[in-house]
């Protein structure tokens, strides 16, 4: 099993209160689910009203096939044109022994 995980730290500089941020981050987190069937949500920064941290992590049996999909979650979140993706972390972890 090869289990990809993700962290995408955004910049929402158009967002003027919390309940908007958050309102951003849910449309976001909601549809990165429903195309992706993956486990998404905001991580950090909940009381920032210009700043999310959102992390994700994807389950497969190929390493391409979730780097694949780690970099279209990336792009996808990046055509939503709410903000920058000021950085991003991933991380791929094998367990037992699949390569």
């Amino acid at each position: 099993m090869i289990v990809g995980i993700g962290k995408l730290d955004l910049f929402l500089p158009e967002s003027t209160s919390l309940k908007e941020k958050r309102q951003r981050v849910r449309r976001i987190v909601e549809r990165a689910k429903q195309r992706f069937n993956v486990s998404i949500m905001e991580v950090d920064r909940n009381n920032l009203w210009q700043k999310a941290h959102i992390g994700f992590s994807v389950v497969g049996e190929r390493r391409e096939e979730i780097e694949r999909i780690m970099q279209e979650i990336e792009e996808f979140i990046e055509s939503f044109y709410f903000g920058d993706i000021v950085s991003s972390e991933k991380e791929i972890l094998v367990l037992g022994d699949g390569i």
